[in-house]
């Protein structure tokens, strides 16, 4: 039970939260806990104040920060000035999330995160372009097109191993395919032996 107040101060809190004060500071302002404040701000039916952003947050939406690293350049690609991590991973922070210079051009691209690692499918090296990246199922499907186009032969239903050909098939740029859960074991032992 909140404690009572008299008619002058619950009058001033209405004015308070009217104008947009939130509880902490109109607890400040009448000389009452925050909680009492919350308290007397439901009894008076009065939604709470918007929450304002944060001055630390960069007033930038991601893919206004994201254009400020990336750089055009000739046919259409795009060059990172920005962060690098020393993995050389292209990479930046917005709103306290690290993004990846791939995944936020993909994320513009899109309007969605991406699936597994984001490439750039274009020659260019390093290159940023919305347009030239990928994540794992475009990438697989645009390089299946590319067999197809160019007349590799089709798949087994699994490989050697019996890994099903539906679920573990990737290509590589040249249209040539392996599977991508014997590529992952095989790197496992490679780690394992270094």
């Amino acid at each position: 039970m909140p404690r009572p107040l008299d008619p002058t101060t619950v009058d001033r809190l209405a004015t308070l939260y009217r104008a947009g004060t939130n509880d902490a500071q109109a607890a400040r302002i009448v000389g009452i806990s925050k909680s009492t404040a919350g308290v007397w701000r439901r009894r008076l039916a009065i939604d709470p104040a918007p929450k304002q952003p944060s001055p630390l947050l960069s007033p930038l939406t991601l893919a206004e920060k994201w254009r400020t690293f990336a750089r055009p350049v000739e046919g259409g690609h795009m060059e990172w000035t920005g962060p690098v991590r020393e993995s050389g991973t292209m990479a930046f922070t917005h709103h306290g999330r690290e993004y990846t210079a791939r995944a936020a051009a993909f994320r513009i691209r899109t309007g969605r995160a991406p699936a597994g690692r984001v490439t750039a499918e274009c020659d260019h090296p390093g290159c940023v372009a919305p347009a030239c990246v990928e994540d794992d199922p475009g990438r697989t499907r645009l390089r299946a097109q590319y067999a197809d186009v160019i007349g590799l032969a089709a798949p087994a239903a699994a490989c050697a191993e019996g890994h099903p050909s539906d679920r573990h098939r990737r290509f590589n740029r040249d249209g040539t395919s392996y599977c991508a859960a014997c590529h992952t074991t095989a790197a496992a032992r490679r780690k394992a032996a270094a």
